[in-house]
């Protein structure tokens, strides 16, 4: 120790700053104060400074060292600045963080202010003006859950951390969010037909709506179910929402005022991992362990039940197909299914074969369906034959949570908890060798598709252990394992995810002896 204890605070001590000459130190503490010292005598030369209700997290002075920044904790998650000389506050409290301020700090040329959070954002302060000049765009760590808008252009995803984001389909930037509230995971996510809300379920057990042009709350959480709510979906006129809870109630919603309007009857397998309307807006179907069952919107009564082949079978994901005629299942035995409504018959009956189906989805003509896993692959079928015409189509590097066929049919989303959205181009609906062989090539553990890392790009592969190598099974170049998630594999022609997107082009690529190519003399 060279110096003396500064000793005044009477709480942990989170942060500590120079001044640019270094004839003063300023700390802020736990105790929720702020004190300026003399780093040579120990003494306060300034302070102790309330900062409010709240404890301390970051101090940092200006540049020019007239001025002292704050972030706090706890309470009330805001920016202070300070005068250096008097403690008088010039500037603050700046609100919108949405969790705690880790961390505060002038640029260079002390005109702005930088602020981080707990809640994912870096923001940016302009010091004449006080307003909100920028906002770093927050990316998750994962993507529980998305879906299309209706138009098509956006796609909102749900995050573990309780986030919900709006992204543009086109360009990957996010134009809504994040917008904050829940306390759990994201479970389920859906745009209204109207185009005009968004809502969210997630583990603490609450629904919200929000405007989807603006973002906001519409009503605050809405609370009915006990449990976590697993599902949320709209109703075909935007009027109401479908949801369902890990505690098996399914409950109907008002969209306008939040009030619940109906309640089913419980089924006694438990949870409801996935519910939604009919099209016609007739019916509601949902999926438990061991069945699923459909009732009368009109009456509330249930008309169908249909077991599986046992109860231990998860059904994680049902929808109808557009004309309410049909249900397609998922379930976490591989199994993809698809019922009569009216009389509960098996129409189509296939295997994902790598593992629990997680999501399940119908193309908007109807033709087709698609599907995801835990085996992090996607593959699309074609309804009448049941031949799979499409995939294992490889490329997330962690389970996928959600799929869906965008609006015009031509691509299938979807959402992973490896933090990416991926855009499949889907639109020739018929198998190309390029990327739909299975064990063809002279080396099974390379090309063999079960094996999701075996990633087609124009006749060349990406091996699981991350080389590239081409049908004579030449390397050509390695990809770091922290890239996986970013590749772009054919079909998958667009992707959003916080690293950006890696697409490996090998036109024009001379390999082996065909070096020589290159040279003109």
């Amino acid at each position: 120790m060279v110096g003396t204890p500064l000793q005044g605070h009477t709480d942990s001590v989170q942060s500590v700053c120079y001044s640019p000459d270094g004839s003063r130190l300023a700390s802020g503490s736990y105790d929720r104060t702020i004190r300026v010292w003399n780093p040579l005598t120990g003494k306060t030369m300034l302070g102790p400074l309330q900062e409010g209700s709240s404890m301390v997290t970051s101090v940092s002075f200006s540049p020019c060292g007239h001025f002292i920044a704050s972030g706090s904790g706890s309470d009330d998650w805001t920016i202070r600045v300070y005068n250096a000389q008097t403690g008088q506050t010039v500037l603050g409290p700046l609100e919108g963080h949405a969790n705690l301020v880790i961390s505060v700090i002038f640029s260079p040329d002390g005109e702005r202010l930088f602020s981080c959070s707990y809640d994912g954002t870096i923001r940016l302060w302009n010091m004449q003006d006080l307003d909100l000049c920028s906002g770093s765009q927050p990316f998750p760590n994962d993507m529980r859950v998305v879906r299309y808008s209706p138009d098509g252009r956006r796609v909102v995803s749900g995050s573990s951390t309780g986030i919900v984001h709006v992204w543009d389909v086109q360009t990957g930037e996010m134009v809504l969010g994040p917008l904050g509230g829940h306390t759990g995971s994201i479970n389920a996510v859906d745009f209204s037909p109207n185009n005009a809300y968004i809502a969210s379920a997630s583990d603490n057990s609450a629904l919200r709506i929000w405007d989807a042009q603006d973002g906001k709350d519409l009503h605050g959480p809405i609370q009915g179910h006990n449990h976590s709510a697993n599902c949320v979906r709209f109703s075909p006129d935007s009027s109401l929402i479908v949801s369902g809870s890990s505690k098996g109630a399914v409950q109907i919603w008002a969209v306008a005022s939040g009030q619940l309007v109906m309640e089913f009857l419980q089924v006694q397998s438990g949870a409801v991992y996935s519910a939604t309307f009919s099209p016609n807006g007739l019916s509601v179907v949902a999926g438990f362990k061991g069945i699923i069952r459909v009732w009368d919107i009109q009456t509330g009564q249930p008309v169908l039940d249909i077991p599986q082949g046992n109860d231990w079978e998860v059904i994680n994901s049902v929808e109808f197909s557009t004309d309410s005629l049909f249900i397609l299942s998922g379930s976490s035995e591989s199994n993809i299914r698809i019922w009569d409504k009216i009389t509960g018959q098996t129409q189509f009956d296939e295997c994902h074969a790598d593992g629990s189906v997680t999501s399940v989805a119908f193309s908007p003509e109807g033709r087709s369906i698609a599907s995801g896993s835990l085996g992090l692959t996607v593959r699309v079928w074609d309804v009448r034959s049941g031949h799979l015409i499409l995939g294992p189509l490889g490329g997330h590097t962690r389970s996928i949570n959600s799929i869906q066929f965008s609006p015009d049919g031509s691509h299938v989303v979807s959402a992973s908890d490896d933090g990416a959205i991926r855009f499949w181009d889907v639109s020739s609906r018929k198998t190309d060798p390029q990327y739909n062989r299975v064990n063809d090539g002279p080396s099974s553990n390379i090309h063999d598709t079960s094996d999701p890392w075996s990633l087609s790009y124009d006749g060349c592969w990406v091996s699981y252990d991350g080389w590239v190598v081409d049908r004579q099974e030449r390397r050509l170049v390695w990809v770091p394992a922290d890239l996986h998630v970013c590749l772009l594999p054919h079909p998958n022609d667009s992707i959003i995810c916080h690293r950006g997107s890696l697409k490996l082009d090998f036109d024009g690529v001379n390999v082996g002896e065909s070096w020589t190519d290159c040279y003109h003399p």
